[in-house]
């Protein structure tokens, strides 16, 4: 986002980071929240999947109430001890199992993402069933047919309609040194800064692929901060692996697990990200400390990011670990994440914005929006594990070191 202070200026200059420390270590591969749903499965085959209620708790839905203790085992197992809340755990009722549920998903997800109005696909654990978004009732009434004629069972799928997701970009104020949050422009459009990142030994930043001159490949793009000049220059794109199609891609569209980029920085850069007062308040209010990320979210949760255009909004997660095509674009994502609010929470320009967790003055990075929508309110991100992984990169947090 363009973050201006009150009254115009620019920012005062924060302290330059040192030089990057040799032998940083790689990113490694790491599960999915399906898979390692999948994983609590294996040992409580009637667990249903889990979500954060409105007081905190962790809800965990089991189709036999005695496998509780045994689900909270395994949840720790595979999670860490951290994924069970001081608000405590409550259970739920599932009439099926989450491996079922996964295995309908990944069945019909090439068939109905392949249909022109279908947003999305994912496994509901809140809802305990498949749910299918589609832009609109024309749409909603095909693809149930079409799930019909697939003989998928009614009582474990839900269509529900939502707004397309559809990628941003648009303009605003300049910083030195550059941190996540702000504004960012490339050849042709405006987007965000994600956060800091080192790639082995080389400082830089990650923002979206779209943001790229080529979405997918690597082209070279320079990032300008905040508006393109050679004196702004900001980053070289150095990484942006290409999409692929075939296999469980839809058809006729192309796939990756996350819309990312990494850039080299050309420029000075600190661990931090811009917070402003509110949404579409563009004036900076604090610098939010990077001092850890999180790997595991889950339905329920409460995530913030920070836009060059709609500033700091948040959205509840709606929909976690889905399938999701980018409205007017042959893109789909695969375990990519939507929150959604009551108010309009991103606009064009925002793409690249960091998605975090606020903890006082600090953000616990958790992923990269891409993608806005309407009707509710709603933005895409792609989870920091996905970019973590494809980019092979880790994000740049306090201490000036990689976390």
């Amino acid at each position: 986002m363009a973050l201006s202070l009150a009254g115009g200026g620019t920012a005062a200059a924060e302290p330059e980071p040192p030089a990057v420390a040799s032998g940083a270590r790689g990113p490694q591969v790491r599960r999915t929240l399906d898979e390692s749903l999948l994983e609590v499965s294996a040992t409580v085959p009637g667990f249903g999947g889990l979500y954060h209620d409105e007081q905190g708790r962790l809800v965990i839905r089991l189709m036999r109430d005695f496998e509780g203790p045994a689900a909270q085992r395994a949840i720790a197992a595979v999670f860490g001890p951290e994924m069970l809340p001081a608000a405590g755990v409550v259970y739920a009722p599932a009439r099926f199992s989450f491996a079922s549920l996964k295995a309908l998903q990944e069945r019909v997800t090439p068939d109905v993402l392949s249909h022109v109005g279908v947003v999305m696909t994912d496994v509901d654990e809140k809802g305990n069933r498949v749910v299918v978004g589609v832009e609109n009732p024309e749409v909603r009434q095909r693809i149930l047919k079409r799930l019909e004629a697939l003989g998928v069972p009614q009582d474990m799928v839900e269509v529900v309609e939502m707004s397309p997701l559809l990628p941003t970009s648009t303009v605003q104020a300049g910083w030195r040194p550059i941190t996540g949050g702000l504004q960012i422009e490339t050849p042709g459009k405006y987007c965000t800064l994600g956060f800091p990142a080192l790639r082995g030994t080389t400082l830089g930043f990650v923002t979206n692929s779209h943001c790229t001159q080529t979405q997918g490949g690597v082209e070279n793009t320079q990032a300008y901060q905040p508006t393109m000049a050679t004196s702004n220059l900001a980053g070289t794109e150095l990484v942006d692996p290409l999409y692929s199609s075939g296999g469980s891609c839809p058809a006729g569209r192309i796939c990756r697990r996350s819309d990312s980029a990494f850039f080299r920085a050309d420029t000075t850069i600190n661990p931090l990200i811009a917070a402003t007062p509110g949404a579409f308040n563009l004036s900076v209010s604090s610098w939010l400390s990077v001092p850890s990320k999180t790997l595991s979210l889950a339905q329920g949760q409460t995530v913030f990011k920070t836009g060059r255009t709609s500033g700091t909004t948040s959205g509840t997660i709606q929909w976690a670990c889905a399938t999701i095509n980018s409205g007017g674009t042959p893109h789909t994502y695969y375990c990519n994440y939507i929150a959604t609010n009551s108010t309009q929470n991103g606009q064009g320009g925002d793409s690249g914005s960091p998605v975090y967790f606020l903890s006082g003055s600090n953000a616990i990075l958790a992923g990269l929006m891409w993608g806005a929508g309407s009707n509710p309110w709603n933005f895409a991100f792609s989870p920091l594990a996905a970019v973590q992984d494809e980019l092979g990169i880790i994000p740049y947090c306090q201490g000036n070191t990689g976390c």
